[in-house]
């Protein structure tokens, strides 16, 4: 009896058939863990064992950098996640204006959690295809996102980068991720500059339109006043959905030893949306999405500065 057998282990499958589908059960549970398919992990594993051409989205003239640099490219490597948002229901607190009990606004949790989880899927998984294939770094990460009419409700993360490794270099327990392109990638390396990680968070803020800014607004449609003037209450969603995620991004940065955030990206969005149930209970207002994403450093304090040298000119 062989030591699987003893241990209750599965029995290998008999049939072609059968193999197949073990194949894919195993596939969807390392998937449902955070992880990647089996057939990539083999794939990569393959790959970094035996060699190979390798497949990049680098131009020519990143490609030749990186042999400057003696950086080899080994493959491109994703990660990706598709992820459903859970209802969001209103529980408004004490706003940063009107009175009362019911403020005007307050951060949207469950679509906050939903952004920021779905990048921490899909950046594992491009960690795991980078490890899989030997890499110490991904270099020049590309981000998509976006959502589909077939999954009402959900939304797809979707990251690319080329992984490489170093001559000489340490060996890492987890590659580094960077959005930096390759000449960026060179320019740290020459000043003695570590890159440390791809830092990024999602804040998603509603505010309720109060009486002053629906007639403000013209409820979406032709401002009623004559005069020009701000709408202030969306310029607060906008400010406090920047902080937060601001803050985020330096927490995430100091717990790296980050010295500094190099590359930050900034987007947001602005949708007009009313919340909650039934007609009576309904808030309209503004849904305020803010995005930033970069990369964190670290002065590795190797690269010494030389003195200057006298040079005398003996020809004459």
């Amino acid at each position: 009896m062989s030591r699987d057998s003893e241990a209750g282990a599965p029995r290998e499958p008999s049939t072609p058939d059968a193999a197949l589908e073990a194949e894919r059960a195993e596939s969807l549970r390392r998937v449902e863990a955070g992880g990647i398919p089996l057939t990539a992990e083999r794939r990569l594993k393959e790959l970094d064992e035996r060699g190979g051409s390798f497949t990049s989205d680098l131009s020519v003239g990143s490609f030749a950098l990186c042999h400057q640099l003696g950086v080899k490219p080994l493959t491109q490597v994703m990660g990706s996640s598709i992820y459903q948002v859970g209802y969001q229901g209103m529980q408004m607190g004490y706003g940063a204006f009107g009175g009362g009990t019911m403020g005007v606004l307050t951060e949207l949790r469950i679509l906050s959690d939903a952004w920021n989880e779905v990048r921490r899927l899909a950046l594992n998984r491009l960690e795991l295809e980078a490890r899989h294939a030997g890499a110490d770094a991904v270099i020049g990460v590309q981000v998509r996102t976006g959502s589909h009419d077939w999954a009402e409700g959900a939304i797809e993360y979707v990251v690319v980068g080329t992984a490489v490794r170093r001559k000489d270099a340490k060996p890492r327990e987890s590659p580094v991720m960077t959005e930096l392109s390759v000449s960026d990638y060179a320019n740290l390396q020459r000043a003695g500059i570590e890159p440390l990680g791809i830092v990024a968070w999602t804040s998603v803020f509603f505010v309720v339109d109060t009486a002053e800014m629906q007639m403000m607004s013209g409820f979406g449609g032709r401002a009623m006043f004559s005069e020009n003037q701000e709408l202030s209450g969306y310029t607060q969603g906008v400010y406090s959905a920047r902080e937060q995620a601001m803050e985020r991004l330096g927490f995430q940065a100091q717990q790296l030893g980050a010295s500094g955030i190099v590359g930050v990206r900034i987007g947001h969005t602005m949708r007009r949306q009313s919340i909650g149930g039934g007609m009576n209970n309904q808030l309209s207002g503004m849904v305020v999405t803010f995005d930033v994403i970069g990369t964190a450093v670290r002065d590795r304090n190797e690269i010494q500065q030389q003195p200057p040298k006298t040079t005398v000119d003996i020809s004459i």
